[in-house]
């Protein structure tokens, strides 16, 4: 009796400190990325850097994180420009000082430049404009192929008919020279030069002049080495050296990288990577002496490109095929990063098993196996369940008597179990699988995706069940991940497997395919209570086949569509073949599609409860909504994807479509943010489905809503069904990047509107903010069967920004989307949002649902626990001496 009061006290405590944990504190972190290097600056303990991105910043030379990074146009390492399209203006920035301009710009700034007189020049399309001066000093009539220096001069390269021209910019634009090109040349900075190479001519501009290079020896060039102005060009398995005459000066292997030599033309410095060995070599060109160094790095990717960071400390940058990045020296590793998270393709979760409080069970294994429905089985399992249960309660006693004081220990237990701290992976485009921990953000895997080229895209990801799989032994039975990835130029299909428990990915098919348009994870029906998971896969003409391989496909009702070149086109799968149901002539130019069907929400709630009333959503699956562009309007379509028919379509007006637009499609409302020209804000425009019919009377409601076994539904094949529209639009006084929805397990508590903003922050936005329910005056009576709501605020346009609801808090990221992932606590979900920042946090829209209120009185319920305790103690003895006192008279 003892064991078992302190086995249920240790787990009502247990659960009290994991829901106080959640609520107590939520243990973000954020990660900045630099992403794949084009060129570096080194000064003192800096590393300025630009990435392929455009994006430019500042490494921290000790450590490897990024201090500070933009996406701005740079003038050099300390000079930026930036551009705002909602106010048409320009910042200058230096070490902390703006300029503003005067004159209206109605372009992107695409180049920056520095006069000799420290004077900025910007270019946008055409236009060359000096802000400090606030004029514009001349439209060219041609297009700009590059804007940057010669010998400090400022210039631009000008694509005219069939030939190039370079002009040099002071107080005008002044036309130095010309030479023969063809279009679609490539221009490379070579120093204090440029290259310019198109597939017949090759020249080295010079100030005054271009010299004429060797066409046959540019075709050859693997790299430019810029400062001393010299070639390394690639013939079949050897690479050399040469000058612009063409003079070897050095003959490496293939697998040899060269550095581009930031400080001095007198060294090359030439790396390779071989067998976890990093060796470098360095050439003196003077002497012809050669030195080499030999570090070990347990890396197997190839070298990708590699930077001098200090030449007296014998100190380098070398960033590898999967874009992890190293910085070494003659000692060895100084730091290392996962660069290859700036460009991610999916996420996915995986839940910790917490192996102290999992124990097998043979009267589960037994329903698992043998099915419910079989009591034979089930009898002779009862003892063990009984002694199962027992041995549980009593490790979770032991457990919890030998943790207390160590909290960290209990917490992080805590959290697996509730699914608070789960393995996050990251599959990357560079073929990169990288697992983190989602609390301590520490990396416990990383694996490659060999045996194909980068023309190779991840088309899906999906899992299912492993003993379909023939390539390994899995006694465990553990869900099985797929990875399809096809190649357009090869006509390819290639299919992975990820082994999570044993961390292997291998290739098990490729097969020549068409482009796959759908990948359709299915259930296949066995025996009684048996099942299994395939993959649909069609391609664009039509072609149906599975994998694994299953011949017997009957499916279910399988309804798709896709847009073909602005044509709307609806297919019904059946018996292995797809059908053309119905097809849409779309006019204007088809911005987004988005469908109501989430993976994993197939059971979403029906009805609101609202001011004594019951008002039904209307929920069908196969609808999707279709933004198109006409002018300066933005059209919404509702579509039924099994009839083809309209359901529902408006129209806003004074849309500008250079800036963001999102669409949303959750259930019965569709949301759709764009920015208004006439407002001058971003808009949020709501449309929300319901029954026409509301439901007021009691007892009809629990009829309808409870009892029933059809819920109400609407027949799309009939003309004369039962819908109701409404919409409205809201102003959101901040910029709307992305626009996506939060969810939980069993999507039982609400779910907010997560909105990233222009500025790079996170906001939490209550979804009943921008319904469509909101009536539009206070004093506004409200009819009994009124789709309206009493419990909501009134209208207003404009809606507030709650500051607190802002997730990165005062934080400012580059981020672009994020994943959700359900917990085993029904209000709380991981967030992470990631683009060349990655920030994670948890958050809880319902906090009211499982969580404990701020005053929950911890006290008085361990002084209960306490007190319960000792009454039934007490009770015991009390009864066992009345049994004692009966015996003895009976005697």
């Amino acid at each position: 009796m003892l064991l078992l009061i302190v086995s249920v006290a240790g787990i009502i405590l247990n659960n009290v400190l994991a829901l106080h944990q959640q609520q107590a504190g939520v243990h973000d972190w954020n990660k900045r990325l630099f992403g794949e290097l084009r060129n570096i600056q080194v000064q003192d303990q800096t590393i300025f850097y630009q990435n392929k991105n455009n994006q430019n910043g500042v490494i921290d030379k000790s450590t490897g994180q990024v201090k500070y990074r933009n996406s701005y146009t740079m003038c050099d390492s300390y000079n930026y420009v930036t551009y705002e399209p909602n106010q048409q203006i320009i910042q200058l920035f230096n070490d902390g000082y703006s300029v503003l301009a005067e004159q209206e710009i109605v372009g992107n700034i695409d180049h920056c430049l520095i006069g000799l007189n420290g004077k900025y020049i910007l270019i946008y399309g055409q236009n060359i404009l000096s802000p400090t001066s606030s004029k514009i000093i001349e439209k060219v009539d041609y297009k700009i192929l590059h804007a940057g220096y010669i010998f400090d001069d400022p210039i631009i390269v000008l694509q005219q008919q069939n030939e190039i021209c370079v002009y040099q910019i002071r107080e005008s634009v002044s036309q130095n020279y010309c030479v023969e090109s063809l279009y679609d040349g490539q221009i490379h900075e070579f120093g204090n030069t440029l290259i310019y190479y198109d597939d017949k001519f090759a020249y080295h501009l010079k100030d005054k002049s271009a010299k004429t290079l060797d066409i046959e020896l540019i075709k050859k060039v693997d790299k430019f080495i810029g400062l001393t102005q010299a070639l390394v060009i690639k013939d079949k398995s050897k690479k050399q050296i040469v000058n612009l005459d063409g003079q070897v000066e050095y003959e490496l292997s293939s697998d040899e990288f060269v550095i581009q030599n930031l400080e001095t033309q007198k060294y090359y410095y030439i790396v390779t990577q071989k067998n976890n060995e990093l060796k470098i070599v360095t050439f003196d060109r003077d002497t012809k002496q050669i030195h080499s160094d030999i570090i070990e790095l347990q890396s197997k990717s190839s070298i990708l490109n590699a930077f001098l960071i200090d030449q007296n400390k014998r100190q380098f940058l070398i960033q590898y095929s999967d874009l992890q990045t190293v910085l070494v020296d003659n000692k060895g590793i100084k730091w290392t990063t996962e660069q290859s998270l700036i460009s991610i393709d999916t996420i996915f979760y995986e839940k910790y098993q917490n192996q102290e409080q999992t124990h097998k069970n043979s009267y589960y294994e037994s329903l698992e196996k043998h099915g419910s429905n079989n009591p034979l089985f089930l009898v002779q399992n009862v003892i063990s369940r009984v002694l199962n249960e027992i041995r549980d309660l009593q490790e979770l006693a032991i457990h919890f008597i030998d943790n207390l004081g160590k909290e960290k220990v209990q917490t992080r237990e805590m959290e697996q179990t509730y699914g608070l701290k789960q393995k996050v992976y990251f599959l990357t485009t560079y073929g990169t699988l990288l697992c983190y921990d989602s609390q301590e953000l520490s990396l416990l895997v990383k694996l490659q995706i060999n045996n194909q080229d980068k023309t190779f895209k991840l088309v899906a990801h999906h899992q299912i069940d492993s003993n379909l799989i023939r390539h390994f032994d899995n006694n465990d039975a553990q869900p099985t991940h797929v990875l399809f990835y096809y190649s357009k130029e090869k006509q390819r299909l290639n299919t992975f497997i990820l082994d999570l428990q044993h961390g292997i990915i291998q290739q098990v098919a490729s097969q020549s395919s068409k482009n796959i348009l759908w990948t359709i994870p299915y259930r296949v029906e066995g025996g009684p209570g048996q099942h299994h998971n395939i993959i649909i896969l069609i391609d664009e003409e039509n072609n149906v086949f599975t994998y694994p391989k299953h011949d017997s496909l009957n499916t279910k009702e399988i309804i798709l569509y896709r847009n073909d070149n602005g044509v709307l086109r609806g297919y019904k799968l059946f018996n292995n073949q797809l059908v053309n149901i119905w097809t849409i002539n779309v006019k204007d130019e088809i911005l987004i599609i988005r469908s109501s069907y989430h993976v994993g929400e197939e059971n979403p709630r029906v009805a609101i409860w609202d001011d004594r009333k019951v008002i039904y959503k209307l929920i069908d699956q196969s609808n999707f909504a279709v933004l198109t562009s006409d002018g300066d309007k933005l059209k919404l379509f509702i579509i039924n994807a099994k009839t083809g028919k309209i359901i529902f379509q408006s129209v806003q007006s004074e849309a500008d479509f250079n800036q963001p637009i999102n669409l949303v499609f959750d259930e019965h409302q569709v949301f759709v943010t764009y920015y208004n020209k006439a407002q001058m804000m971003f808009e949020i425009w709501t449309v929300e489905i319901y029954h026409a019919k509301v439901e007021v009377s009691f007892i009809k409601m629990l009829e309808n809503y409870y009892f029933t076994k059809t819920p109400i539904i609407t027949n799309y094949y009939k003309a004369d069904f039962e819908a109701f529209f409404l919409q409205q639009v809201y102003g959101y006084p901040l910029g709307i990047k992305y626009l996506g929805m939060s969810k939980t397990l069993k999507s039982l508590t609400k779910k907010n509107l997560l909105v990233i903003t222009t500025s790079g922050q996170l906001h939490s936005l209550d979804r009943n903010l921008v319904s469509t329910r909101r009536r539009e005056k206070a004093d506004q009576p409200i009819l009994e069967y009124s789709l309206q709501s009493a419990e909501l605020p009134p209208y207003q346009y404009q809606l507030p920004v709650n500051f607190q609801n802002m997730l990165t808090y005062h934080q400012t990221f580059d981020i672009e989307k994020f994943s959700i992932e359900s917990t085993n606590l029904e209000s709380s979900a991981l967030l992470l949002v990631y683009g060349s920042d990655i920030f994670f946090t948890r958050i809880a829209p319902d906090k009211t649902y499982d969580m404990l209120l701020d005053n929950f009185n911890y006290n008085a319920l361990i002084a209960t626990t306490i007190l319960i305790a000792i009454a039934t103690k007490v009770l015991s003895k009390l009864v066992k001496s009345s049994k004692q006192v009966k015996q003895f008279y009976l005697n």
